[in-house]
């Protein structure tokens, strides 16, 4: 995706105090979006690509010099700030079995932690599990310099909430977020979570790979299921085209109701940034 910047003429640099703000990025970009919570409106938008396969120290120099050179980042409070930082070394774990003492153990059977890593852990709202996720050390310093207090997340907590929440039909469906190099994936059936699983992919024929598959595995009906889509992904991708052959049902996910957003937003996709304009809502 392109870089954008999108300023709604209603923002008033003088009270960045007063506004949230959420941070979603990884190795391939970042992105972060401004609520007013007196208007209950997003009033910005800013997405930067990142060069692929840079290391981790190019990264951060990437972020910061993000940071400086942005009036809206640099030298500003705000009311709230968190961040998603997207990755697929995460885990749920439901809160009967949580403990904070094997919190390493049990991610370690999953995941390689790195020197530098640090385990974070939040429960999700619409359901009893706990959602466990790695952090690069460093980004998370740098990130907590420029805003003490700054919040963690992983995409994965956001996705499942978000995915249980607007489950209003009781039929089986299928949400898929899409990244660069990895697919979560959450099969529900209604308010029931019925599985949810990252998988690596090297491309659209991977995507539809994975999605095919938990259709035959769960027995599902390309007329009827329903399969919804967010992250990276758009109609003129090649996994959007070969999906559409056997699943009648495909839709993109939309933007959470419970907010307003700037008129400028509506030159990109959506669903692109559904997950980031949810985050003000996380505990």
């Amino acid at each position: 995706m392109q870089n954008v910047a999108f300023i709604d003429e209603t923002l008033d640099r003088n009270l960045t105090h007063t506004y949230h703000l959420s941070i979603q990025a990884d190795l391939n970009g970042l992105s972060f979006c401004i609520l007013d919570p007196v208007t209950n409106k997003y009033i910005v938008l800013f997405h930067y690509n990142f060069e692929e396969d840079l290391p981790l120290e190019d990264i951060l120099l990437k972020i910061e010099e993000i940071i400086q050179s942005n009036d809206l980042l640099n030298k500003k409070k705000y009311k709230s700030s968190k961040l998603i930082w997207l990755s697929n070394k995460s885990l749920i774990i439901p809160e009967p079995v949580f403990s904070k003492e094997n919190l390493k153990t049990h991610f370690e059977f999953n995941h390689k932690l790195d020197d530098l890593d640090e385990i974070h852990y939040r429960r999700l709202q619409y359901i009893d599990v706990y959602c466990v996720y790695s952090i690069p050390n460093l980004i998370a310093n740098l990130l907590t310099k420029y805003f003490p207090g700054i919040r963690f997340y992983n995409q994965q907590h956001i996705f499942l909430d978000a995915v249980l929440n607007k489950s209003l039909s009781e039929k089986i469906k299928i949400d898929v977020f899409v990244r660069n190099n990895y697919v979560d994936i959450a099969i529900t059936e209604g308010h029931k979570l019925l599985l949810l699983n990252s998988y690596r992919t090297k491309g659209d024929a991977d995507i539809s790979y994975f999605v095919l598959m938990l259709f035959e595995q769960f027995n599902l009906n390309g007329e009827i299921n329903e399969l919804v889509f967010s992250g990276d992904i758009t109609r003129n991708s090649i996994a959007y085209a070969n999906l559409q052959k056997y699943i009648k049902h495909i839709k993109f996910d939309i933007l959470p109701e419970d907010f307003t957003y700037s008129y400028t937003f509506n030159k990109i996709p959506h669903h692109m940034f559904s997950n980031l304009f949810r985050l003000t809502k996380c505990e």
